[in-house]
């Protein structure tokens, strides 16, 4: 018979954190799990410190696989990996270096079997090294609303980790990143899921601890990588919303988010090089949105619009000192205080 759950964690220079997760995982209170690792050709000692403590665990050794890449092929990659070797009924995607709560699983499966549900929606505690947020994940009751706030990715979370999905949806459908999409590749799913989903709900509660601070996070350095991932993301939406018939419907709302995902990237670069060369990037429709920026991303949107890209670093830099300079001073003032 097959598991309940298939737990999916790629693994890549987590070392850090993934003895944390591991434990959280092992010591879930739904029994009927598969945990399937994937190890990304990790150039650290994430493997062994993960050996370790599989060993502690002799009885779930049975239920755990390990696979190795033998050259790092990403994230995308390595979850699509775990999708093939994956039988549970349900797919939870958990990230290497957070962790979950203990009843994460058994609560939403329980959720998902009480509704007969394609998808189970939790929030999320984002953990930063001096306070924890507890972000929620809105879904709606009604289809087109909820891939509208899935595109803009604000009230609902485009993430795939805070979610319990049929692995059916999976099986049946185009839903996976393509291999090279390691940034947005949440969304680009997500986006896919929620579109053949007959019946999604949601748990009024945080399961999942997403750690903000770790510094080999893909999110952390804004490359080329990120750029180039972002630019095939909006033209692989576009056709799959196009071959749908329903790009018309939704273009409008397309629109915003992909000026938030050019600033976002603009702001989070330090390279001159990328803010030239992807400086035309939405140009018409920037002023549009202007006022629904914070007042330091109109001015570099702006600069990089009149093509100001050396003012345009010195912001970005003059940025990064100020807010760490003043998370320092704060600590020294108040240091038992959790900003």
């Amino acid at each position: 018979m097959n598991p309940k759950i298939s737990i999916l964690v790629p693994v890549y220079n987590v070392s850090a954190h993934i003895e944390k997760c591991a434990h959280s995982l092992f010591n879930q209170k739904l029994a009927d799990i598969e945990y399937i690792f994937i190890n990304d050709a990790t150039p650290d000692d994430s493997m062994e410190k993960l050996y370790a403590v599989i060993a502690q665990y002799p009885e779930k050794k049975e239920k755990v696989k390990v696979i190795e890449h033998s050259v790092n092929r990403g994230l995308a990659a390595a979850r699509s990996t775990a999708l093939d070797a994956a039988s549970g009924e349900y797919i939870a995607i958990v990230d290497s270096d957070d962790y979950i709560e203990p009843e994460m699983m058994e609560v939403l499966y329980g959720q998902a079997k009480k509704e007969d549900a394609d998808i189970v929606v939790s929030d999320i505690i984002m953990e930063y090294k001096d306070k924890s947020v507890v972000v929620t994940d809105f879904v709606s009751e009604n289809r087109e609303e909820r891939l509208r706030d899935i595109f803009a990715d604000e009230v609902s979370q485009g993430y795939l980790w805070n979610k319990l999905i049929r692995r059916e949806l999976y099986l049946k459908n185009d839903c996976r990143a393509p291999e090279g999409l390691n940034y947005l590749e949440d969304r680009h799913v997500t986006i896919r899921l929620y579109y053949y989903a007959t019946k999604i709900t949601r748990v009024n509660r945080a399961f999942y601890h997403y750690v903000c601070f770790n510094p080999n996070a893909i999110t952390k350095t804004k490359s080329r990588m990120h750029f180039q991932n972002s630019v095939l993301f909006w033209e692989l939406l576009e056709k799959f919303l196009l071959e749908k018939g329903i790009y018309e419907k939704y273009r409008e709302g397309l629109t915003f988010p992909k000026v938030q995902n050019k600033c976002r990237l603009m702001c989070d670069t330090g390279s001159y090089r990328l803010r030239k060369e992807y400086a035309g990037m939405l140009t018409g429709e920037e002023k549009k949105y202007l006022n629904r920026f914070r007042p330091v991303e109109r001015v570099m949107l702006l600069l990089v619009h009149y093509r100001m890209f050396g003012a345009a670093c010195l912001l970005q830099k003059v940025l990064w000192v100020k807010n760490h300079s003043l998370s320092f001073l704060l600590h020294r003032l108040f240091p038992s205080v959790s900003l």
